[in-house]
């Protein structure tokens, strides 16, 4: 096995045990705002262990290097994540409104934080749209658009 498998599967243990842990600690907290911000990285920690799996088969050869699909499910597939970029972008919209009216800056610093997450979505979704609208993608390029919007950690 190469080192950078090993390292994704540390990696992966580290993701799911966070996950645990988290998960014994939030089962007291009542408070909704604190427990909506723990589930939400431990959601992020079960994302990034299924990310790591992903990438662990790559990497051992198990997945495909490049994303071959037939050309009726690759346009809905496309077509897909072209609505949701127009999906992005009216979300994107509507939290600039309601951080115009927010007077507490609790309120507005979470508010920051999801334009901040929607635009980061918006770009990745455009640029995978791109990828899509290619003949031909190899998985490298993939890895490399998850990892420059840090959905996949940097080796």
């Amino acid at each position: 096995m190469t080192e950078v498998i090993e390292l994704l599967k540390e990696q992966k243990r580290l993701e799911l045990g966070h996950v645990k842990s988290s998960g014994e600690t939030m089962k007291g907290i009542e408070n909704p705002m604190v427990k909506v911000v723990l589930e939400s990285i431990v959601h992020d920690s079960r994302k990034h262990a299924a990310i790591a799996q992903a990438l662990i088969d790559v990497e051992a050869g198990e997945g495909p290097t490049k994303l071959d699909m037939d050309l009726g499910a690759a346009t809905t597939l496309n077509q897909s994540i072209k609505q949701h970029v127009r999906v992005e972008m009216d979300m994107i919209e509507m939290l600039g409104e309601i951080g115009a009216l927010v007077k507490d800056d609790r309120v507005q610093k979470f508010i920051d934080y999801l334009v901040e997450e929607e635009k980061r979505h918006h770009k990745l979704l455009k640029e995978f749209s791109l990828l899509l609208d290619r003949d031909s993608v190899a998985m490298n390029e993939y890895l490399d658009l998850f990892q420059k919007y840090m959905i996949v950690p940097l080796e």
